[in-house]
């Protein structure tokens, strides 16, 4: 089972990854949409990433309501 600073790492990693800022630019607060101009179909590709890679479900719905990072880590940390 993985520490909520491992699901962290990965999860800031992933936002990372599809956004292409720096994970070293990227708090909790950072917001998705407005800060890193993740859309919709970003945020499902965010979320279907997680799921993968924690073996969890994150529903679809949840996913394109994630405003910040804090979102997506509450939405890893319950799953796990």
């Amino acid at each position: 089972m993985a520490t909520v600073e491992e699901i962290r790492e990965l999860v800031v990693g992933i936002i990372s990854e599809e956004s292409g800022v720096d994970a070293d630019q990227i708090t909790d607060e950072t917001k998705l949409a407005e800060d890193l101009d993740i859309d919709s179909l970003g945020l499902l590709t965010i979320a279907t990433q997680v799921e993968q890679e924690l073996d969890i479900t994150i529903e679809d719905s949840a996913a394109t309501s994630f405003t910040t990072v804090s979102d997506v880590l509450a939405a890893a940390t319950a799953g796990h």
